[in-house]
């Protein structure tokens, strides 16, 4: 951390000459009495200096132990601390030696215009007034303090007033935490209007205790019946660290088309996680999510020539989730791994499915499915540097369910994220696998733009249908080969364009039709 190598130099005034010993030459040193000591264990001081107690000792070997002492002070992470040899005589074999600990006379927190000076404070109560500052949990709070984009606190640590005290300036550079964003792009499903357009708006610092709300909108411009959704989410930290999340979606589509089946109708979802950084390492960060969502659809189906049926449906999955991320000199990993289920007593209505009918609300959405079901998700992204800037992306997402699943829960493929040569979601299964790969050149951007970059991939998925019915598609292979570029520009400007050749029949999206995907986006 840059600031010790400040303090080293700030605090070298508070370091006290030796002085000589009352006795020239050489005496014995049977004890060490060390003076002001509060932070290392009588142990830590004993093992310390151990090594220099004996007959026939002199000053050199009392400066030795000196030099120890302080070097196990800061070595232990108290780079405040230093190590004095007072004036004395050496009487029955006993050396004093002084301790200054280099407590926090004064904490200052100056430059904040959108964070409370008191919360920075409360954040970093190792540089609190009387403190011994402990570096390790220093550069832990301040790494917690700066952990968004919105706000960077810099410590400064000078000489104190009194003698072997400190002082701590925390300078705060912030900037206004409001955050947005606007895309438009063309990731749409069968039989919809090509383009969609969205809106995030987030606020960092709610309360002056930093919790986010955030609000989006999705729509399409063409035909706003095709699809709108909206979004709100509230994040707050706790007190160990960890974070709540609740978050609330409505939708609304006239038209989403998975074969010969139309889904019309709206839906309904809110949620609740638990989500919990757990121990890094250097270069190591791990996240384990617990969550709870209340899932409420409103879905028409009409089979091709025949009548339609409303197939409304509630009920409460729980979410178990894993993220991992490790990143080395020449590598990027992300790993996420995700269980969903749900309880049969949480989600067993019956309902009026066909006239005169009853069946569980699971069941009449599908046939054989369950209330109490069962996914694992498993996703990993890597990316490796090769020579001359040029960089290697592979991308495996898979899904294993536990027996059929609804529509709303089914693994899809299909789009962007997936296989580009195909639109958004154009198959659905229950068990499914996706893989891609992709090589980037290096950045071919000049003076007008941030970053310019070419690529080349292949993308493929394979889905099943589990206890499909008779006539009805049981497998969807989907595979697809391109070329794009992405760019980033002016600060907050950003996009893609790529074109995509299907090599498989896939519903209406026939082999060798090309399809070109574009986002144009704008960030703040």
């Amino acid at each position: 951390m840059p600031s010790i190598a400040l303090l080293l130099v700030s605090l070298a005034m508070l370091c006290f000459v030796p002085a000589h010993a009352a006795e020239e030459g050489q005496f014995d040193l049977f004890e060490i009495a060390v003076e002001g000591n509060s932070v290392l264990s009588a142990a830590q001081i004993e093992k310390t200096v151990y090594p220099f107690l004996g007959e026939n000792k002199n000053i050199a070997d009392v400066e030795a132990a000196r030099s120890a002492l302080e070097k196990a002070y800061q070595g232990s992470g108290y780079l405040t601390v230093f190590v004095d040899i007072p004036e004395q005589k050496v009487q029955d074999g006993v050396v004093r030696l002084r301790v200054t600990e280099g407590q926090v006379e004064r904490l200052r927190v100056t430059g904040s215009r959108y964070y409370s000076l008191g919360a920075i404070r409360e954040k970093t109560p190792e540089l609190a007034e009387g403190k011994v500052p402990y570096f390790p949990d220093v550069q832990k709070q301040l790494a917690a303090v700066n952990r968004g984009g919105d706000r960077r606190v810099t410590p400064v640590l000078r000489p104190g007033l009194a003698p072997g005290k400190v002082e701590v300036d925390l300078k705060v550079d912030d900037s206004l935490p409001v955050h947005g964003n606007m895309e438009l792009n063309n990731r749409y499903s069968a039989d919809t209007s090509h383009t969609r357009l969205l809106a995030n708006l987030r606020y960092d610092n709610l309360w002056q205790k930093e919790h986010s709300l955030s609000i989006g909108v999705q729509t399409a411009p063409e035909n706003t019946q095709d699809t709108s959704v909206f979004l709100a989410n509230y994040v707050w930290p706790l007190d160990s660290g960890d974070y709540m999340a609740v978050y609330g979606l409505t939708s609304n589509s006239d038209v989403a088309a998975v074969g010969g089946v139309n889904v019309l109708g709206e839906g309904k979802i809110a949620g609740l996680r638990y989500i919990m950084p757990l121990r890094a390492r250097e270069g190591f960060f791990h996240t384990l999510t617990l969550g709870v969502d209340y899932k409420k659809f409103n879905d028409t189906v009409t089979l091709l020539g025949a009548d339609s049926v409303d197939t409304p449906i509630s009920y409460a999955p729980f979410t178990l989730g894993y993220e991992a991320n490790l990143h080395a000199a020449q590598s990027t990993t992300q790993f996420t791994a995700t269980l969903n289920f749900s309880l049969r007593g949480l989600a067993d209505e019956e309902v009026e499915c066909l006239p005169g009918v009853y069946l569980n609300e699971f069941a009449c959405k599908r046939y054989r499915a369950e209330a109490n079901y069962a996914f694992l998700r498993l996703e990993v992204k890597h990316t490796r540097q090769l020579k001359n800037g040029w960089s290697l992306f592979g991308h495996l997402l898979g899904q294993a369910a536990s027996g059929p699943l609804i529509s709303n829960e089914q693994f899809s493929a299909g789009g962007v994220d997936t296989v580009r040569g195909y639109t958004e979601s154009i198959a659905a299964g229950d068990n499914g696998l996706v893989a891609g790969i992709e090589l980037r050149t290096p950045s071919l951007s000049k003076e007008t733009l941030d970053e310019l970059i070419l690529y080349a991939f292949a993308e493929g998925a394979s889905l099943s249908v589990l206890e499909a019915l008779p006539g009805q598609i049981d497998r969807y292979d989907l595979l697809s080969a391109g070329l794009g570029l992405r760019f980033k520009a002016w600060g907050g400007v950003s996009g893609y364009l790529d074109l995509a050749y299907p090599f498989e029949d896939v519903s209406q999206m026939k082999a060798g039709d090309v399809r070109a995907n574009f986002r144009l986006g704008y960030e703040w």
